[in-house]
C-alpha cells in the first residue's frame, strides 16, 4: 500500500509542474506601462511585430494665444518618454522654434486623480514646461502656467489631439 501510495504522490507533483509549465510556456510579455497615459496612443511600429519594445506617440495641436503676435501654433508630440515642440509665431515668422527633451508623467491632478500631468524638461529649472490632460476632456491638453495651474482666461490655452 506505502508503494501505491507514492506512486500517486509523484505522479501528482509531476502534473502539478507539467501544468505550471505549460501555463508560462509561450507567454511573453513586451507590455509596455502606460497606466500614467490613459489617452489612446497610436502605435508607430510601421508593421514591426518583432520588436520588442512598442513607440508609442501621440500628437497634440492647437493655437495659443500670444502678447505681440496673431497667436503661437503648437505642435507638441510625445514619443515615449521625450517630446518635440514646434511653437510657429503666426504672423511673425513660418519658421517654428523647435525643442525636445525628456518629459515626466504624474497620474492625478488637484481633484482629479485620473488625471495626467505631463512636465517637459523636469530636470531644468528655467525651460519647465506644464501640461494636464484632464478626465472630462480625454482628448486635450491643458496648458498650465508656471506654477501647475490653469490659466484662468477667456483665451484658448488648450491643445488638442490629432
Amino acid at each position: 500500500m506505502n508503494k501505491i501510495a507514492q506512486f500517486l504522490s509523484f505522479g501528482m507533483v509531476t502534473l502539478i509542474i507539467s501544468s505550471c509549465h505549460n501555463i508560462n510556456e509561450g507567454t511573453v510579455s513586451t507590455a509596455i506601462d502606460t497606466s500614467a497615459t490613459t489617452d489612446k496612443m497610436s502605435s508607430n511600429d510601421n508593421n514591426q511585430q518583432d520588436t520588442a519594445l512598442t513607440v508609442i506617440q501621440k500628437r497634440y495641436i492647437g493655437t495659443i494665444p500670444c502678447a505681440d503676435c496673431e497667436g503661437i501654433k503648437m505642435v507638441l508630440t510625445f514619443v515615449n518618454e521625450t517630446y518635440k515642440l514646434e511653437e510657429t509665431y503666426l504672423g511673425k515668422s513660418d519658421q517654428p522654434i523647435k525643442s525636445e527633451g525628456i518629459i515626466l508623467i504624474e497620474r492625478g491632478y488637484e481633484k482629479d486623480n485620473d488625471a495626467t500631468l505631463y512636465i517637459l524638461n523636469p530636470d531644468s529649472d528655467t525651460d519647465k514646461r506644464y501640461f494636464v490632460r484632464l478626465t472630462a476632456q480625454p482628448g486635450k491638453l491643458i496648458m498650465l502656467d508656471k506654477d501647475q495651474k490653469i490659466i484662468r482666461s477667456q483665451l484658448n490655452y488648450t491643445l488638442s489631439a490629432e
